[in-house]
């Protein structure tokens, strides 16, 4: 009886597990689906600011004043972007793995940012005291995020020389992949077909580079936050739905075997009581 007991208790705590798995797989489909319908029109709008500021740059003299803005420092800012939370499969483990393999050796040159609890923790593992790091990532504080951010990547751009993001971005809704993305300097357009001069600008160059490189800053940091809570959002997905159809096969298993073991000691008691009648 004892052994029926503990059977099914067990039954009993894979239950609980599977209903925690099968309501996380469908918060991470329903945040997941909420990002999809959004992608687009960030996608468009980002294309279209870098396509503007990437065409100023392609002129020799817009180009000049851009690059004045900058300075000589041989520094390095490497921004990672990791999850706040876990049940998301090798989102971050992949994440990091390609983060040792494209920086095996960090100098003291180089200053790292982190997105996200995981990521923090990380680096204060493996690298040491993160510059600055940001928490509490999800489809609510995306904006507050990205504009404390990109405010802090404006105010200390001209600090470093290179400004590297390292995230995860989806490939397909099956698939996340770590990618790195060089947020600064950028590179000009070649061969750039439209003219300038069908443009007023009501500001000097300076100040328009300024606040295109600002704005360029902004729309690329909240691009690759976005692309990165969409993939974790769905690697979680796939996470929780194969815990659930483990746990699913698993009290499958467990309840065969059971009903087994039940109906063995009922066997057994019926014979035990044949039995005992039978010698009266």
């Amino acid at each position: 009886m004892s052994q029926l007991i503990q059977m099914n208790q067990r039954i009993n705590a894979v239950e609980t597990i599977k209903k925690i798995t099968h309501a996380t797989r469908l918060i991470a489909m329903s945040s997941h689906t909420r990002l999809a319908h959004k992608e687009p029109l960030l996608t468009h709008y980002k294309d279209q600011v870098n396509h503007l500021l990437r065409q100023l740059l392609s002129d020799d003299e817009w180009q000049e004043t851009y690059f004045k803005l900058g300075t000589k420092d041989n520094r390095t800012l490497i921004i990672l972007i990791g999850s706040q939370k876990g049940f998301c499969g090798t989102f971050n483990v992949g994440l990091f793995k390609y983060f040792e393999l494209k920086f095996p050796e960090l100098s003291k040159k180089t200053d790292i940012i982190t997105i996200g609890k995981k990521a923090q923790d990380y680096a204060q593992k493996k690298i040491g005291r993160p510059l600055e790091t940001f928490n509490n990532l999800s489809s609510t504080t995306l904006t507050n995020i990205t504009d404390l951010l990109s405010s802090f990547v404006t105010n200390n751009a001209h600090n470093y020389k290179e400004i590297i993001v390292m995230s995860n971005t989806p490939k397909s809704f099956f698939s996340q992949k770590p990618t790195q993305t060089m947020l600064l300097p950028m590179q000009p357009i070649e061969n750039v077909s439209t003219s300038l001069d069908a443009y007023t600008w009501p500001e000097n160059q300076e100040n328009i580079l300024k606040m295109l490189t600002k704005l360029y800053l902004t729309v690329s940091i909240e691009s690759l936050l976005f692309s990165s809570l969409a993939s974790e959002q769905a690697s979680r997905f796939h996470s929780m739905d194969n815990a659930t159809r483990n746990a699913e096969e698993l009290l499958e298993t467990m309840q065969r075997d059971y009903n087994k073991l039940r109906q063995d000691k009922i066997t057994k008691e019926l014979l035990e009581l044949t039995s005992s009648f039978e010698r009266q």
